[in-house]
Order: structure tokens, then C-alpha cells, then sequence
């Protein structure tokens, strides 16, 4: 048997009252990507699968989609490279 802490008590872990609640009817999950039109084909891109086929055709990098752990490394990269090449 497995345990956890439930509103401040210990109680036998279970299945989950949400999906006890839930209907039998399936819901889809509904996006909130808003359309707007491709700065390289002028077509409008209304989900994010069309996004990624217009970026891939213009062979495009949105910084965003970039982790923002690689940029902060790359930044690291750039200044320290800039500090060996100062005078001492």
C-alpha cells in the first residue's frame, strides 16, 4: 500500500477523484495560438504545426524557441572569449 498527504492527512493513495468526476464524452484540448500572417509567404498561420513548416521553409530561428539555458551559454562563451583577448 502507498501513502500520501492529502489536505493535511495521511491517506491510502488511490485513484483520482478528477477522473472519477470526469465524463465519458471526449473533450479536445483547445489552443490559444492566435493566427496572424507569415513574414515569408504572407499566408496566415493559425496553429503551430503551420508555424514550424513556415520557419522551416525559410530556414528561420525564433530566438524564443531557443532554451534559455544555450543562449546564457553562449553569452558565457562570448565574454569570456572577450577577456582573453584584452590586453593583461
Amino acid at each position: 500500500m502507498i501513502y500520501v498527504l492529502r489536505n493535511g492527512r495521511l491517506v491510502e493513495k488511490g485513484k483520482s477523484q478528477a477522473w472519477e468526476s470526469r465524463g465519458y464524452f471526449p473533450t479536445p484540448m483547445i489552443s490559444r495560438f492566435e493566427s496572424f500572417d507569415s513574414p515569408v509567404t504572407g499566408k496566415s498561420i493559425s496553429s503551430w504545426r503551420q508555424r514550424e513548416r513556415d520557419m522551416h521553409a525559410a530556414d528561420a530561428v525564433d530566438p524564443r524557441d531557443i532554451p534559455r539555458a544555450a543562449i546564457e551559454k553562449r553569452q558565457r562563451t562570448v565574454e569570456r572569449n572577450a577577456r582573453a583577448r584584452e590586453p593583461q
